[in-house]
């Protein structure tokens, strides 16, 4: 749906005052007659109306045989009836003036041979302007409003907690797993969504009219697979505007076949390769299980940011008991880049004058078993951890009394965390309170942590939203995008789009067989010579590659070997002069199913594979979104300047590959690979040795 979202239409499903529910059973138990019972035991305090020629009256209801029958027009039709009905029922919901419905009903997209039966709802929904979440579903929920159309057993409760979490959901049966805990376990949220197949509504049409709730300040996404993931990056600009968190858990991320590539790094491009640097590009949190989905959840809407520590090594402070954590939780850090604070040495000496001699007071404390016997120990020294300058956040990690020292000193640490602006996570060894224990120690602004592991993932996502919140707008596309061009697959084709986009070749000529040495005389030797890209993807492997040839007789010689391993008499074979130095990258576009045109760089050369140092950006692509991936990956290092090498030329790479990537934007090639591109010294830019430029294949008619 997209720009022509009918956000109209989906607050009448959300705030609905009024619901028919066509093919309605008067058996509640049965999959059809489910809605009807939840709507009942939530609480729904509108109207509403079963739908169904078999009976006269459901529960003390009126039951009309049609939607044409309806003494007025319902804000939503909730759909469970038989697939094939499902076309002639949304015809009868446009005929009614309803713009909304939920189907529920399966036998689409999820059987073979359904295709014309996808096609007739399809086009329903659009002759109708009918806004359709479904088919195939679980169904909303709409907390504030007591809407909940779904027939899921989870949904049948009295007791609804409102909080400010939206649940988009690509299974149902996840979305309603997902809406029974965090309600059982009293975190509440305020809109749950099953988007089924997709048919006409998709789960970024859903994330667009949550992100303009005033009662949604975090997102949980379960993806199998997006339509027009390139929205995704303006979606996220949006959450980002607004101040709203997006936490993610990706599926289907095994490697499987994709459209063949010629290119390396289109063979390396596997979903979930693209989805995850695509999500981090966007600002999205990816965890990678289902328990983290409601773990964030719990933290992200319990606890705020580290503060702005003024000190000169901020990052968070581990409050410990038991030393045996504290090696532990140090590694964790490192792992995920969470800063540990380094203490002030008045904080150090103010700590080490209550401590046995076997104690740390450096960060992370121990501060020992005598805390058993003193208690001031803990008592006094929490707050010269919690008011130290270098203190952003605060991991109080307890030893075998876990759950009884933070009853007993709750009152005392929420305080700290309070009076100082700290998010507090307490860390247990493997213990965990009950959920209402958990809520109750939320309400303070604790959070609770099974063990130091799972404390410190969770300052890894408060650290990464602070930053996504904090990053400045995307910067708009240079104005004057270049025109379309239609891509000529052969080299010199290659080599105009390269010099259109600034970046350089070496000097290079084409041999053919009956060329003498005159065809060479504007190149300085040594020269490498090398099958065209075109005709072979990788030349070292199958000895299509000569380096350093030394002379004009020579190359002639070596084009002629070429030719016969090639097997084509007539072949052209590129001369090119040599170039030494540098460090070599690979430079790709390719156009992904998910998310269209997509940009791959990486470590380059032969080791491309070996190595699979690569990472991807979906396409528009900023400055900041290039330099951040090029730091994350392995070769940013050497670019940098790795043990006394010279820093390379970052700045030109970065305008070449986005110069590079919004022409591949406006064409109409399929693949665009440089590889090597040299980076040279800072202030030499770049130079592609090598090219490769794939169109789309014929289709025969």
């Amino acid at each position: 749906m997209a720009d022509n979202l009918d956000r109209l239409a989906l607050d009448r499903i959300f705030r609905a005052r009024s619901v028919a529910l066509v093919g309605a059973s008067a058996n509640l138990h049965k999959l059809n007659g489910a809605p009807l019972a939840v709507l009942r035991t939530s609480g729904f305090p509108g109207t509403v109306y079963p739908v169904n020629p078999k009976y006269a009256s459901i529960e003390g209801l009126t039951c009309y045989p049609s939607l044409d029958h309806l003494p007025e027009t319902p804000d939503v039709a909730v759909i469970v009836t038989p697939a094939p009905e499902v076309a002639a029922a949304i015809d009868a919901c446009g005929r009614k003036g309803i713009r909304g419905a939920v189907v529920i009903s399966s036998g689409f997209e999820e059987q073979r041979g359904q295709e014309n039966r996808v096609a007739a709802l399809r086009d329903a929904c659009r002759r109708n302007r009918v806004t359709m979440i479904g088919p195939n579903c679980e169904g909303v929920w709409s907390v504030r409003s007591r809407v909940l159309l779904t027939f899921g057993s989870a949904a049948r409760r009295e007791h609804l907690i409102h909080r400010p979490i939206a649940i988009l959901s690509q299974s149902g049966s996840i979305a309603g797993s997902l809406a029974r805990h965090l309600q059982d376990s009293r975190f509440g949220f305020s809109y749950m969504v099953s988007v089924g197949n997709e048919t006409a509504v998709d789960i970024l049409d859903c994330l667009d009219y949550m992100l303009r709730q005033d009662d949604v300040e975090l997102v949980l996404l379960f993806v199998e697979g997006l339509k027009n993931g390139a929205r995704l990056l303006r979606l996220a600009e949006l959450a980002r505007a607004r101040g709203v968190a997006l936490v993610a858990l990706k599926s289907g991320n095994s490697a499987r076949g994709r459209s063949a590539a010629a290119s390396h790094t289109g063979k390396l491009a596997t979903p979930y390769a693209i989805y995850r640097d695509v999500l981090e590009q966007a600002g999205v949190i990816v965890v990678g299980e289902l328990s983290e989905l409601l773990e964030a959840a719990e933290v992200l809407t319990t606890l705020g940011a580290p503060r702005a520590a003024p000190g000169p090594t901020p990052g968070i402070a581990v409050f410990s008991i038991p030393g045996g954590t504290g090696a532990l939780t140090a590694d964790r850090c490192d792992a995920r880049s969470v800063p540990l604070a380094v203490f002030e040495t008045a904080t150090v000496e103010a700590i080490k004058r209550s401590l046995p001699p076997y104690g740390s007071a450096v960060n992370p404390t121990d501060l020992t078993g005598q805390v058993l016997t003193s208690p001031r120990i803990f008592n006094d020294n929490l707050e010269h951890v919690a008011s130290d300058p270098n203190t952003e956040a605060l991991l109080i990690q307890l030893a075998n009394r876990g759950p009884r020292d933070l009853h007993e000193r709750r009152d005392m640490i929420a305080r700290a965390g309070r009076e100082h602006d700290l998010p507090v996570v307490v860390s247990y060894l493997g213990d965990m309170p009950s959920p209402e224990e958990r809520r109750a120690y939320a309400d303070e602004r604790i959070a609770c942590a099974r063990d130091p592991g799972q404390a410190v993932r969770y300052f890894d996502w408060l650290y990464r939203r602070r930053e996504i919140l904090a990053r400045a707008p995307r910067r708009a596309s240079p104005a004057g995008s270049p025109p379309r061009w239609h891509a000529q697959s052969d080299f010199a084709g290659a080599a105009a789009l390269l010099a259109q986009a600034g970046v350089r070749l070496p000097p290079w000529a084409l041999v053919r067989p009956q060329d003498d040495a005159t065809a060479l005389e504007k190149l300085h030797f040594p020269v490498a010579v090398k099958a065209l890209p075109e005709h072979a993807d990788h030349k070292t492997e199958h000895g299509l590659l000569r380096l350093n040839i030394a002379s004009a007789q020579t190359a002639l010689a070596a084009a002629a070997e070429l030719r016969q391993r090639l097997g084509r008499e007539d072949a052209p074979i590129l001369v090119q002069e040599m170039v030494s130095g540098g460090v070599e990258i690979v430079l790709s576009c390719m156009r992904d199913p998910d998310f269209g045109p997509v940009l791959a760089i990486g470590a380059g050369g032969i080791l491309v594979e070996l190595t699979a140092d690569i990472g991807y950006l979906c396409l528009p692509a900023d400055e900041r979104d290039l330099r951040t991936l090029i730091g994350r990956l392995r070769f940013g290092r050497l670019l940098a300047g790795y043990r006394g090498t010279a820093p390379s030329d970052v700045d030109a790479l970065v305008t070449a590959a986005l110069r590079l990537s919004q022409l591949f934007a406006s064409g109409d090639a399929m693949e665009l690979e440089i590889n090597p591109l040299i980076v040279q010294p800072r202030g030499h830019g770049v130079i592609a040795l090598d090219v490769l430029l794939r169109r789309a294949p014929a289709i025969e008619r």
